[in-house]
């Protein structure tokens, strides 16, 4: 019985260490992602203050085909879902991405800039083109993407596609960049 007890003593002290290692990794993952975002952030309001932004804001995100690895593999596994920041500039709307961990940097990304004069069209669209009504409350059910759409005129015209996992926060950037922020 004596035996029996110092077993169980045994077994639960090594229970509670391996949880408690697992907590701390888990603690230390949580700190690590937490300083990372903190770091984007600053870097980021860092470059809005550089480049004189008037107005910043969630843009849906993009999912852009990374290269193909030494294993070819597929298209799919090769798409990442990278979430994109609209910045109102002076003249222009540029679009931010966040460095990729594998980037030794904080900086943003400019992915793409607009001249604001030059656009044309801002509309919402589902995902065979046709316009999307704009919601008069955010749903709380799952919906179907839909993508930003912004046309362009100028000396080299054409379009951009952001996608929204919601219509209404859709419509909320698309008012951004119909509105006298642009």
């Amino acid at each position: 019985m004596i035996e029996a007890a110092l077993i169980a003593a045994l077994v639960e002290g090594r229970v509670r260490r391996a949880v408690a290692s697992v907590h701390a990794a888990e603690r230390e993952a949580l700190a690590d992602r937490r300083a990372r975002a903190h770091e984007l952030a600053a870097a980021r309001t860092r470059w809005l203050h550089r480049h004189g932004a008037e107005a910043s804001f969630p843009c849906g995100f993009t999912r852009p085909v990374l290269p193909a690895g030494v294993d070819d593999g597929s298209v799919r596994d090769r798409r990442t879902e990278m979430q994109v920041i609209a910045v109102v500039l002076p003249d222009t709307v540029a679009f931010l991405v966040e460095p990729p961990e594998s980037i030794p940097s904080w900086d943003p990304i400019e992915a793409g800039s607009i001249a604001r004069a030059a656009i044309r069209e801002v509309d919402v669209v589902d995902a065979e083109g046709r316009h999307v009504p704009e919601p008069a409350a955010e749903s709380f059910d799952p919906e179907p993407e839909v993508d930003l759409l912004i046309r362009w005129e100028g000396d080299d015209p054409g379009e951009q596609r952001l996608t929204f996992r919601s219509a209404w926060l859709a419509w909320r950037a698309a008012r951004r960049f119909r509105g006298p922020a642009t």
